[in-house]
């Protein structure tokens, strides 16, 4: 009986709050997993699992035949990829360091000029490269049901999609290199724009006398849902302002789409607002807090 092909050895590179689950989601479909992390105690976990630990982004992005990078800033992926002083563990970048015929994937919501590079760089030493942002949060990493949008040549996609299907439930390539992160900027601005309407809503409703809680099951249900309105109203209206995804990260997100909607002059009046209390929560220490923290930090209702 002939033997199965071997499944490619993957690198990942970022083992965080996303980043984490989404590799152990590799190693057990039976993938060779080699890591490497900033913090190595975010590893840990996988190490033990069987995962291989290295100790440089270049060491193990030079061990996967395919490299999946989940950072948390532009700044990390820059460092990470094209190496310099800002590169952990390393300096030299994983464009360098990735093995012949390497496929390299950065699932990091970052800009698409960015991505644009890495994919043009990629190509010029024989590798391929795609950018493949994420939508679902922790819940979504954790039970592999991301909604993944992707941006490259098409060969690039196609071997990259059966990893991609391993950690999400919607896998669609949108275009050319930096074009899943331009969908992803478009998704991010529905996310923030929502996040205040919710929390208007239900800061309303409280002050009227109801039980919020009550009120978000119900509305939940009606033209109003949404998947923050059913899976972080909850968790705000609780207290619990874990980080599905961080407050910061949003921050960062919603600069990279105010910068884009600037290059093409549009006005968009609801970013504006979302981008100004964000800006306040993270003035006000609440960078590491997850995005529902929105609700309780102050009511959102204020018009500019």
């Amino acid at each position: 009986m002939p033997q199965p092909t071997p499944l490619p050895a993957i690198a990942f590179i970022g083992t965080g709050i996303m980043g984490g689950p989404m590799a152990g989601h590799l190693l057990a479909a039976g993938h060779p997993l080699h890591l490497f992390n900033r913090t190595p105690a975010k590893a840990a976990s996988l190490v033990a699992r069987g995962g291989i630990w290295h100790d440089s982004a270049e060491a193990a992005a030079a061990a996967g035949k395919i490299v999946i990078t989940m950072l948390g800033l532009p700044e990390d992926v820059e460092a990470v990829y094209f190496g310099g002083s800002g590169a952990p563990g390393g300096s030299s970048g994983i464009l360098q360091a990735a093995c012949e015929n390497a496929l390299l994937i950065d699932m990091t919501t970052s800009s698409p000029d960015l991505a644009s590079r890495i994919a043009a760089a990629a190509a010029a030493r024989g590798v391929a490269a795609i950018d493949a942002p994420v939508s679902g949060g922790d819940i979504g990493a954790k039970n592999a049901t991301l909604t993944i949008m992707a941006g490259g040549e098409q060969d690039a996609f196609a071997r990259a999609r059966p990893v991609l299907e391993r950690l999400g439930k919607s896998v669609t390539r949108l275009g050319a290199a930096g074009s899943g992160q331009r969908c992803k900027l478009a998704n991010q601005v529905a996310v923030a724009v929502g996040m205040v309407a919710w929390c208007e809503a239900l800061t309303i409703a409280a002050a009227g006398g109801l039980d919020a809680a009550a009120v978000q099951r119900v509305i939940s249900g009606g033209a109003a849902g949404s998947w923050a309105l059913s899976n972080l109203a909850p968790r705000a209206l609780s207290g619990d302002v874990s980080p599905g995804f961080l407050v910061r990260h949003l921050v960062k997100d919603l600069r990279i789409a105010r910068h884009e909607a600037d290059t093409h002059g549009l006005e968009l009046p609801g970013l504006a607002v979302a981008q100004r209390l964000y800006d306040e929560l993270l003035a006000a220490g609440h960078g590491d807090d997850g995005t529902q923290v929105l609700l309780a930090h102050r009511s959102p209702a204020a018009e500019d």
